[in-house]
């Protein structure tokens, strides 16, 4: 197999890999029955996890091949040496950020315990884990974050303020979808995948009397069922955005996906990242991503409603470890968000009178 050095990709895709590489990943994700003791050993990876971990074993495939230092005959186990790794490292810490260095790591430690559980990869996981140290120290998450009363303020008003204005221009119905968006995940703080696939009807039903947000296991990290309702106050919001503001992007596509783009496409995850960052940032001078309305969730209840945290564990989604019962995850999920979005509203309300409306206007987007 002749393989080209190529220094500019990032991460080699799975149809360029050295044959035994190849040959190893189709074995180790193999679908197997469950009485099955020879089928692959991460079969029971979920798809992200296993596109995460392609990726970042394409990655280090790169580097080795960049660096003159991929032998097709070696077995793939053979090239994860341990000052490899540390050259590796030290590689990427002129290019990405430790976050997403730690991130390699952990995908290339997965991949190679996959590869051979026999193996001692003890010294590996050690240097994953210090990566892991040094990551949640350069986030700085402290500075990015604002309480969920100034955050869901903030969106309220700008979607009162974009109801009162007739106009429809598209780059006036992005920013409301964009409000929208934080109005929702300010009260309902999931994860971005479950955030980019929500589908009318589908994942957004109606109950009569609010809107709730229903996930299948296999739709959800956990592997739980997750229903997250919303509250009453983004009745009337979600309502124009669907019968009204999200019509005159839609042009002549035809889709139940909630959120959709500039060309009437239904958005990815990466382009709701950006919108969410982008318009934080335009809104409190700090760019807040989707992840971090999780913890933003957790330290708001903490610091102002210390009463409440112990809604916290099933309003993310998280695992109790003493309960196993889906049903039972699932009706505290319902109740957590219930309460949570209750505990947004009060503290809104208190912050009302003092509203002047004193954040920066986004620009066009």
């Amino acid at each position: 197999m002749n393989i080209q050095p190529d220094p500019i990709r990032r991460c080699l895709p799975l149809d360029l890999w050295p044959e035994a590489d190849q040959e190893l990943w189709r074995k180790i994700t193999v679908p197997r029955h469950v009485l099955d003791e020879d089928g692959g050993r991460s079969a029971t990876w979920r798809d992200p996890t296993r596109e995460k971990n392609r990726k970042g074993y394409g990655r280090w495939l790169s580097y080795l091949i960049a660096h003159h230092d991929l032998d097709i005959c070696d077995f793939p186990t053979d090239r994860i040496t341990r000052e490899r790794v540390k050259d590796y490292v030290l590689l990427l810490q002129d290019q990405i950020s430790p976050w997403t260095i730690w991130s390699y790591a952990l995908c290339l430690h997965q991949v190679a315990l996959a590869f051979a559980p026999e193996q001692d990869w003890s010294w590996l996981q050690k240097i994953t884990t210090k990566l892991k140290i040094r990551r949640v120290a350069s986030r700085n998450k402290i500075t990015r974050m604002r309480s969920a009363s100034e955050i869901s303020s903030w969106a309220y008003q700008q979607l009162d303020d974009l109801n009162a204005d007739p106009g429809r221009h598209p780059s006036t119905v992005i920013k409301y979808r964009d409000a929208l968006l934080i109005a929702i995940l300010i009260n309902c703080p999931m994860r971005l995948r479950n955030l980019a696939m929500i589908r009318i009807g589908k994942h957004l039903q109606w109950t009569g009397e609010v809107y709730r947000l229903d996930f299948d296991p296999d739709e959800v990290k956990t592997n739980r069922y997750l229903s997250l309702p919303l509250p009453s106050l983004l009745n009337g919001y979600i309502d124009n955005w669907i019968n009204d503001w999200r019509s005159h992007l839609l042009r002549d596509h035809t889709h139940d996906a909630l959120w959709i783009g500039i060309r009437g496409a239904p958005m990815h995850e990466r382009g709701i990242y950006l919108r969410i960052t982008a318009t934080t940032e335009a809104a409190f001078g700090v760019a807040i991503n989707p992840h971090l309305f999780r913890d933003i969730a957790v330290t708001s209840i903490a610091d102002e409603i210390p009463k409440n945290i112990g809604i916290t564990a099933p309003l993310l989604g998280h695992i109790n470890p003493k309960t196993t019962e889906d049903h039972y995850i699932h009706a505290n999920q319902l109740i957590a968000g219930r309460r949570y979005a209750d505990s947004v509203a009060t503290l809104r309300q208190t912050l009302a009178a003092e509203y002047q409306g004193p954040y920066k206007q986004e620009g066009d987007g």
